[in-house]
């Protein structure tokens, strides 16, 4: 009697473990049902902008870059976006300056257009979204006409590879449009806020890789981009 109560009481359990273990089993099924319905691929996009400014900066000024989006529900688009740019300037009055380093946005897009309930969601895409911007390089200048408050004289210095990092916000906002099943084409508009500034005195960089003219730590950027949907 003993053995029968006690292969009852096992087989309870077993059976109760079996349960729960097809419960959890089903509980996944469904969760990767759902990351599969959200999520909608993956657009490469490449800047092709640097093709005609190259030629209208005359080489003074560059910038190359692409980025990975991903389309979540066609709602949501998070963004890394990763590239390479910098200057060789000279001036009428002498001094040159020159620089070079990576950079790296990372952000989301929203969807500005609500997708239709009965109907497949247009391909098509206009969005707004932000950006949180880094970028690392060095710089140098020659030549530059500084002024001695010790001797009261401008003198004329050079400032080899000074290493930077400065840190910018971006707000962005465009479209793309497929022209051909799964090659988009588009334009991005950025606005750009610096978020560290030099100190007063120090010689701070005419250019900033990814930022552009570093001016007063404002400044707008335009992207135009061919992309392919995977």
């Amino acid at each position: 009697m003993q053995s029968i109560s006690s292969y009852f009481i096992i087989s309870i359990l077993c059976f109760f473990c079996d349960a729960a273990m097809q419960a959890q089993n089903k509980k996944l099924v469904a969760d990767s049902a759902v990351v599969k319905a959200s999520f909608r691929g993956v657009r490469l996009d490449v800047d092709i902008v640097p093709l005609v400014s190259s030629f209208l900066y005359h080489g003074e000024r560059y910038n190359y870059e692409a980025a990975l989006v991903a389309d979540m529900k066609h709602k949501y688009f998070p963004t890394i976006e990763i590239g390479y740019g910098g200057a060789n300037k000279s001036t009428l009055v002498g001094f040159h300056f020159k620089d070079a380093g990576v950079f790296t946005r990372l952000g989301v897009d929203f969807s500005l257009v609500k997708p239709p309930k009965d109907k497949k969601p247009s391909p098509n895409l206009f969005f707004a979204g932000m950006r949180l911007a880094f970028s690392t390089f060095t710089y140098s200048y020659s030549n530059l006409v500084i002024q001695d408050n010790y001797w009261g004289q401008q003198v004329t210095k050079d400032f080899n590879d000074i290493r930077a990092s400065k840190l910018w916000f971006e707000l962005t906002a465009g479209m793309r449009v497929e022209v051909v099943k799964n090659i988009f084409m588009g334009w991005t508009v950025r606005r750009k806020i610096l978020l560290n500034q030099d100190e007063l005195g120090n010689v701070y960089p005419w250019y900033i890789p990814g930022f552009g003219l570093k001016g007063e730590g404002q400044n707008w950027g335009v992207n135009y981009a061919l992309c392919y949907k995977f």
